[in-house]
């Protein structure tokens, strides 16, 4: 079935919705106070920045409440993408963070690159890590998808991922507790506590600790890697001083140290060149000449690494905001939100050559960012027939420090010495790809005004309207320094045979900056056809600022220019039945210029602009409550993904259809028609929840959900660096108080132990043919047991 035909199915739902709808509404006018009636459609978001029920945002927007995540039995901030279709998280280089309708975050190792889908914790934008190891305090989540730079600015040129987390209560002492215990020695508990201090002022505590041991062998050695712990605690004062003024701040700290590398690779398939025939190079068929007495056969379903170099990775993530709120009279309301963010890697140590030999190494110190950001927004009164959210935002980002440096060595040759160092002394030559220890610090200033609002015609109509005007600079340099550990023209014994040092020179100081002024915006309508019934059409630009990036292994310098998207939807919102279901469905058609995306040059990511590139599709959000104790709910996304223009480098094995040429000495390849890296064509999601009481002090629960991604491909023409499509099923299961007091259960995750990997690449410093798996802790099943109270 091809796209058109797909989405006129979509279309036509929504209108046997809307008939179906306009049906029910005469039998069930004024049933909108039925206490049934408001499970799914009566969420509070605030997608546009104020507060609103869900089906009253004129916006492509999914949202989930603390209770619907707690019932999938998620614990983390990736599991989001297995509750909303067309939601993804990725934890490698060029799939890094979220993605939405197949567009992400570019990633990379650049020392300075923005996000396609921004990240918000309550009303303050996260550029970097991430605030939320545990989900154990959340009130909602929402998935804002197509451009929201209006509102969230130049983070948003594809969506946004606004979280809100609960605020302390006036009311009374409360406080609740989870711990569970899993598959791996996977231990989760979190636990928080709400303290009123008086009639006007409360705070809140919250603390977690998360560990899991490894999932991936290295049987070289004798290692197991993936492993992770965590904790971390927030703390939280609202404090209101009088019925005009709120004052309400945020402290968090959370550290994460992990076992392995952060590239948790195994052997997909090895070069061509090293199986016999004809191109055999003896050097890569030594390379992996002991994987049988390893017990090692490279595949998708390969679970054992060969890597000879150790690996380990931690970080520590912190901040502070503190945001004020003034009703300044008439209804208006002013809004004043200052933050700071802060990153601090730890020293790591990493080999990405995926052989027994010691080809590749690196020790980077680790890179250490900086955020502060202020937003000053006025609100006009809920419900006149102009509403706007305007206002001022400023931010500032440091990325690297004098501190922060990357080192990195390749023995190429390894195990064989062209080098002759003596009548009796041969040696292997060690290149230092690094140029010695190389530092990249960047600096980002933006700095934008915004409006966004609706001026509504009549009760039914109302015109929608945004703008954004933003300034961005950017200050990068690079440059290296002598490492004393590799120095130049130096022989390194600590191998077998030794290597020699390949004389190098510290690359000089080199500089870039870039300042740019651009624009985002929207215009559109929404008109209610019945009082449950909304129909909505926008079009919208989004954009993200230009920057200059040094990449972290080797310093190479790319000046990417500005990010522009055309984004058209068209969309329904809907509910039936008193209630008892929603519909939400739309169809996008997005068209992008000068994509900021991530390309692996065969020795590290490089950021860089693609031509041109579209999304088109639909996605449908749906839900039914049965009845009191069973309900239903799910949701598609069809995202037909293509570059229109796309020159960049030639994979090592070409797809069929495709053909590179050299320019300027560098081999590329032209892709138009190859979809998105990492994007699906499809997703989707389904769930179901079940309560049955058993008495007046027990009951019984049960929630199941299933998570569908279509094949996907990591790199544009590759015909090796994919990924089938897969199908995970998660289970939760148990006991407990009808009033939550306390809760046993036992809950499954991807049970059918359904393997999948968070990306498939090319082999790096290899011939062509060769490629590996990145392996991720989701692509395993995990059954546990947890128990929680509260108070």
């Amino acid at each position: 079935m091809n796209r058109y035909r797909l989405m006129a199915l979509a279309a036509s739902t929504a209108i046997a919705s809307y008939s179906w709808s306009a049906n029910a509404q005469d039998t069930t006018e004024g049933a909108g106070t039925d206490a049934n009636a408001d499970v799914f459609g009566d969420i509070v978001v605030t997608a546009s920045r104020r507060a609103e029920r869900l089906q009253e945002v004129p916006l492509a927007v999914s949202a989930l409440g603390a209770e619907q995540i707690a019932k999938g039995g998620f614990q983390r901030l990736p599991d989001l993408q297995y509750q909303v279709s067309g939601l993804q998280f990725g934890s490698s280089p060029n799939d890094s963070g979220f993605r939405l309708r197949g567009v992400g975050s570019a990633g990379g190792f650049a020392s300075s690159s923005e996000q396609n889908v921004g990240t918000v914790v309550d009303n303050v934008v996260i550029p970097f890590g991430n605030p939320l190891n545990s989900l154990g305090d959340l009130e909602r989540v929402e998935v804002l998808k197509g451009p929201q730079g209006t509102q969230f600015g130049k983070n948003a040129s594809s969506g946004v991922i606004n979280i809100t987390t609960a605020k302390p209560r006036f009311d009374k002492v409360s406080g609740k507790a989870y711990a569970s215990y899993g598959e791996l020695n996977e231990v989760n508990a979190n636990a928080s506590v709400n303290l009123p201090l008086s009639s006007n002022a409360a705070m809140s505590v919250f603390g977690f600790y998360r560990r899991n041991d490894g999932f991936l062998e290295n049987v070289l050695r004798d290692e197991m890697w993936g492993g992770e712990r965590s904790y971390g605690a927030r703390a939280k004062l609202l404090w209101e001083p009088s019925e005009d003024l709120s004052v309400y701040v945020i402290g968090d700290y959370s550290k994460i140290n992990r076992t392995g590398p952060g590239q948790l690779w195994t052997l997909n398939s090895l070069p061509n060149s090293a199986k016999p025939g004809t191109g055999f190079n003896p050097l890569m068929a030594l390379r992996f000449a002991n994987l049988s007495a390893l017990g090692v056969t490279p595949g998708f379903e390969n679970g054992k690494s060969v890597e000879d170099y150790p690996g380990y990775s931690s970080e520590q993530n912190f901040g502070a905001s503190i945001e004020i709120n003034k009703e300044l009279g008439s209804g208006y309301n002013l809004t004043s939100v200052t933050a700071y963010r802060g990153l601090n890697e730890g020293p790591q140590a990493f080999a990405i050559d995926g052989s027994s030999l010691p080809i590749f190494r690196a020790q980077p110190t680790g890179v250490d960012q900086t955020f502060f950001s202020q937003e000053l927004r006025l609100s006009s009164p809920k419900g006149s027939q102009l509403e706007f959210t305007g206002g001022f935002y400023a931010s500032v980002r440091k990325v690297g420090d004098a501190n922060d440096f990357n080192r990195a060595q390749l023995r190429p040759a390894f195990p064989f010495t062209p080098i002759a160092l003596g009548p009796t002394l041969s040696a292997t030559p060690i290149i230092n790809i690094s140029a010695g220890q190389s530092n990249t610090q960047t600096k980002s200033d933006s700095y934008a005004g915004f409006i966004d609002g609706k001026f509504h015609m009549s009760e039914q109509f109302a015109l929608l309207g945004g703008f954004r005007v933003q300034n961005d600079k950017v200050k990068s340099s690079s440059f290296s320094i002598v490492d004393p550990a590799v120095a130049p023209a130096t022989v390194d014994f600590s191998t077998t045979p030794p290597g020699f040092v390949v004389p190098y020179a510290p690359r000089a100081l080199q500089t870039g900056s870039v300042s740019k002024t651009g624009w985002s915006g929207r215009v559109g309508a929404e008109y209610k056809l019945a009082p449950d019934v909304m129909v909505f059409a926008t079009v919208a630009r989004g954009y993200l600022g230009p920057t200059v990036t040094f990449s972290g292994l080797t310093g190479a310098k790319s000046s990417v220019n500005p990010q522009t998207v055309r984004d058209v939807t068209v969309g329904l919102k809907s509910q039936l039945f008193n209630r008892t279901v929603t519909f939400n469905a739309n169809m996008f058609f997005d068209q992008y210029k000068n994509l900021q995306t991530s390309v692996f040059n065969g020795t590290e990511f490089l950021t860089e602009n693609a031509g041109g590139f579209r999304a088109n599709g639909f996605e449908v959000d749906a839900a039914w409550r049965v009845s009191p104790e069973f309900s239903l709910n799910g949701g598609f996304t069809y995202s037909d993904t293509k570059f229109t223009d796309y020159v960049t480098a030639c994979p090592s094995v070409v797809k069929a259809g495709y053909t590179c040429f050299t320019q300027n000495g560098t081999s590329l390849i032209q892709a138009k028609g190859e979809p998105l890296s990492g994007a699906p064509k499809y997703s989707a999601t389904l769930g179901a929840n079940v309560t049955l009481p058993i008495s007046d002090s027990l009951q019984f629960d049960w929630a199941a959900n299933g998570y569908y991604r279509s094949r996907v491909q990591y790199d544009v023409a590759s015909a090796i660096a994919s990924q089938p499509g897969f199908v995970t099923i998660g289970l939760n299961a148990g006991i407990g108080h009808p009033d939550g007091n306390w809760r046993l259960g036992v809950f499954a995750r991807n049970l059918l132990d359904k393997r999948f990997h968070a990306s498939v690449i090319g082999l790096p410093f290899a011939d062509a043919g060769g490629a590996v798996n990145w392996l991720t802790r989701e692509g395993r099943r995990t059954l546990g047991a947890s128990l929680e109270a509260k108070f």
